[in-house]
This record gives structure tokens, C-alpha cells and sequence, in this order.
């Protein structure tokens, strides 16, 4: 999964999920709600190859991968921005010798980002929500 730096060359905005009073990670009436969390540089392509072709899927072209290094900010409840559309992650793949994670993504053209909270402050960041 080792890449070259000249394929990481996208930037790509990662939004986490922000916890409501309750706790439940967004999950509140209003909707999910999240907050930029960072812009990281990663690589982008479609997911095209031999195994979409034998398993029929005709929706090839709105799941990309993207090849990035690994960071703890990120997480499968992530959403990712890049080229003004927003990618739900599917599942990503974390590469321990080489540090780097492949994550497989969905474009979700309805989902609303709009509803951003501010950045939870650095003192705040590693509690669960029952510490908070």
C-alpha cells in the first residue's frame, strides 16, 4: 500500500462528528451535526478494478479510494470533502509498517455539512463523553 508522494496529492477535508449534550455522537433531532477537524494530503482514485467488475457494481464510479498516512483524528464515523462533494466512509484498511490507511468511500451528494459546530478545544479532545 506504499505510495510514491506524487500520487498524495489531493487535499482532502476530514469532518468529524460532534457529541450533542446527550452524548450521542450527533444523533439528535436536528440531524448530525460536525465540525472540521483537518485537511490532510492523500491520493484519490476510482474503484474500478477486477473485484467491483465481478461482484456487478454498477455504482463503480461513486466509490473512490483514498490513500492517506495515518492520523487518530480519523475515524469510519468521518466524513470526507474533497472536490466540493462529501464522501461517506465505508471502511478503511490501516497499514502498520508503512503507517498509511486506504479508505473506501461513497459520494453522499445529500448530505448536509452546513450544520457545523465549532472544533471541540484541545483539552476536551480524548475524553469520552461521560468525562466531558
Amino acid at each position: 500500500m506504499a505510495q510514491s508522494s506524487g500520487y498524495i496529492s489531493r487535499r482532502v477535508h476530514i469532518m468529524n462528528r460532534a457529541a450533542d449534550s446527550q452524548g450521542s455522537m450527533g444523533r439528535n433531532s436536528a440531524g448530525r451535526s460536525y465540525y472540521y477537524e483537518m485537511t490532510v494530503w492523500a491520493s484519490f482514485r476510482f474503484d474500478k478494478g477486477a473485484k467491483s467488475l465481478r461482484q456487478g457494481a454498477v455504482d463503480a464510479y461513486d466509490t473512490v479510494i483514498f490513500g492517506m498516512r495515518y492520523t487518530k483524528r480519523i475515524s469510519r464515523e468521518s466524513v470526507l470533502v474533497f472536490d466540493d462533494r462529501t464522501w461517506q466512509i465505508k471502511s478503511f484498511n490501516r497499514d502498520y509498517p508503512s503507517n498509511e490507511i486506504q479508505i473506501t468511500a461513497v459520494e453522499t451528494p445529500g448530505m448536509d455539512l452546513t450544520n457545523l459546530v465549532p472544533s471541540p478545544s484541545s483539552s476536551e479532545l480524548g475524553k469520552g463523553p461521560a468525562e466531558n
